[in-house]
């Protein structure tokens, strides 16, 4: 089997035909071409980098990285987002292709000066990125909740409904008691540039904009409960996360979705007592944090391999 490196618009129309049937074969997905056409085309090189598998003519496989501008410090640092990590079932029999087609693409990122690549691989294929690939570890995304219909989620004692919701009302209302300084974090998505919201939002987002706040979200039903999953949330001046912007958005869901549970995922770097951090016993599955330093004369490591350092959530990991 080969392996090809293409930027998106040098993808043929047979290879987007073969790389959408491997994809949705092995995620047991019904995306189409424009799925993957916005995701990998509206970034800030217009474009994407990928690693095409191909048995023959066909593609098999793929691995494909998402360029985002970061701030670290107070540089603008270009990072790859690694997504689409695949190969469908039947080709799967050289264990180092995954390693193969990673290696191969890292040459291509140097080129377009893709300085570090960030991802979030899954439990069953994080101890091969870790072992083989070599991908450092940086921390674990936590899972944040508010439990709106209690009786709803544990799927019994439906009279808890009333007393989760009105609770769950008490707390976004109530102000806290003391001042909250909100905290800055070193490394955070850039954006100001607005081609970053047009690749990450469908028309299944909720996106809400004033002149102080924005907030955006997504309603999906999940074993029967309604989830709202918080993506996004900053002050508009200096685009950064903090408690009245979080309860700003909490207290819009409340009054204007029917929902039963709201939940963000990602890290909170602010002192708030409205979403509560989900046990890890509780956790739908482990979220492995990794990064893979491309250029290191760009990149300060022990900056990035510290967790506490970045903001990072839903908006950055494009899964709702």
């Amino acid at each position: 089997m080969e392996v090809l490196i293409k930027s998106s618009e040098n993808i043929s129309q047979i290879e987007w035909l073969d790389y959408v049937y491997a994809f949705n074969e092995v995620f047991k997905k019904d995306f189409k071409a424009d799925y993957f056409k916005q995701k990998y085309f509206q970034t800030i090189d217009n474009k994407s980098y990928h690693a095409l598998l191909k048995a023959g003519e066909m593609v098999v496989g793929g691995c494909s990285v998402i360029p985002y501008d970061y701030k670290i410090d107070h540089s603008i640092v270009k990072v790859g987002l690694a997504v689409d990590v695949f190969i469908r079932e039947n080709f799967r029999t050289d264990p180092l292709a995954l390693y193969r087609m990673y290696n191969k693409l890292k040459k291509k990122l140097r080129e377009e000066s893709v300085s570090l690549v960030v991802a979030v691989p899954n439990e069953t294929v994080y101890s091969y990125w870790k072992n083989v690939v070599k991908w450092k570890d940086v921390g674990f995304l936590n899972y944040y909740a508010l439990p709106v219909k209690a009786g709803n989620i544990i799927k019994k004692h439906k009279w808890l409904n009333f007393f989760s919701k009105s609770f769950c009302k008490l707390l976004v209302n109530t102000p806290p008691l003391i001042k909250i300084n909100n905290t800055s974090t070193r490394i955070s998505i850039d954006r100001t540039n607005a081609i970053i919201e047009s690749q990450r939002y469908t028309s299944h987002h909720i996106v809400i904009r004033d002149r102080s706040d924005h907030f955006s979200y997504r309603v999906v039903v999940e074993e029967d409960v309604r989830t709202c999953y918080l993506i996004d949330f900053y002050k508009v001046e200096g685009f950064a996360r903090n408690a009245s912007t979080l309860r700003k958005a909490l207290y819009h869901i409340l009054e204007k979705e029917q929902i039963d549970l709201v939940v963000f995922v990602g890290k909170l770097s602010f002192v708030q007592h409205m979403l509560f951090k989900v046990p890890v016993r509780f956790e739908p599955k482990r979220l492995y944090f990794s990064a893979d330093i491309i250029i290191p004369e760009k990149i300060d490591t022990s900056t990035i391999l510290k967790f506490s350092n970045w903001d990072f959530g839903l908006f950055n990991y494009d899964v709702r």
